[in-house]
């Protein structure tokens, strides 16, 4: 029975689980904690996560992760989940190395390096807009247009020294994910299909991934 004048909060599951880790009576809980650096801002409403940092800001919804919670406290996020088998962990290790990759985008941009490789026709590679234009791909009239994921994300195309002809197509930004998806896209406009279909140990024509790295660490 509760005492007449005596309150009573009823805590969150956010503020329940938070307690639970504080009291270290974790039981049937699992929970990834990941620091904040000082020179990077995050922002948790509900599942909605905004990093800010020297080198960008990113802004990514997990809603749609309903068995994940993210926790902002102080300089530290928390993301939980409760567990009763080993595969109800994979969405807390997706969320939290996400979020892990977006503190690091903003401190220092993913780069993916590709080398544009011809041995029967020479390829044209430039950035119009948000898209990679590849022409002349084994002689083909038709271009093709490769679409860049992201706002903040940025291609380059380096020439031969003292020529036209492209060298490598740098894809770079804050956000992994964009950054990876583009590089996938190129790729996947590389491919040979249906009547372009040949044999790939002998044509390897394309433009190709041959390294990721991070900035500075080129």
């Amino acid at each position: 029975m509760v005492s007449q004048g005596m309150q009573v909060k009823i805590l969150s599951a956010e503020e329940s689980i938070l307690e639970a880790i504080k009291a270290k009576k974790v039981v049937g809980l699992e929970y990834e904690i990941i620091e904040i650096p000082e020179n990077v801002k995050v922002t948790v409403e509900g599942r909605v996560v905004t990093v800010e940092g020297p080198k960008g800001k990113i802004t990514k919804d997990f809603s749609h992760v309903r068995t994940v919670y993210i926790i902002h406290d102080d300089n530290r996020i928390i993301v939980a989940c409760v567990t009763k088998r080993d595969r109800d962990k994979k969405p807390l290790r997706t969320v939290s190395s996400k979020i892990k990759n977006m503190i690091e985008g903003v401190q220092r941009w993913f780069i993916y390096k590709h080398k544009v490789v011809f041995a029967h026709f020479p390829i044209r590679v430039k950035v119009e807009g948000k898209y990679i234009i590849i022409e002349n791909f084994y002689g083909r009239k038709d271009k093709i247009l490769v679409p860049i994921v992201g706002d903040q994300t940025e291609v380059e195309v380096r020439l031969q020294p003292g020529s036209e002809i492209p060298d490598e197509v740098i894809i770079k930004g804050p956000d992994k994910d964009a950054v990876s998806q583009t590089s996938a896209n190129l790729h996947e406009a590389c491919k040979l299909r249906g009547k372009y279909k040949k044999d790939p140990r002998v044509f390897q024509d394309g433009v190709w991934r041959y390294m990721v790295t991070r900035e500075g660490e080129e």
